[in-house]
């Protein structure tokens, strides 16, 4: 009996310890979809496209 009782009162703990920790998570993409009023996200560099590399008849010239 003594067993169950341990095994329980982990259990118990360890859900609180989970319930704790899980406390005000919104996600990782909250900010950035959805920012709440007055924030704004910090502004990226525009997309620059990778040229190709010069083809093999170029490097022969």
């Amino acid at each position: 009996m003594r067993y169950h009782l341990d095994f329980m009162r982990f259990l118990i703990l360890l859900a609180l310890a989970l319930g704790a920790a899980a406390c005000g998570q919104r996600g990782p993409l909250y900010l950035r979809d959805n920012p709440p009023a007055g924030v704004k996200p910090e502004k990226r560099d525009t997309y620059k496209p990778v040229p190709y590399p010069p083809s093999a008849t170029e490097e022969a010239k």
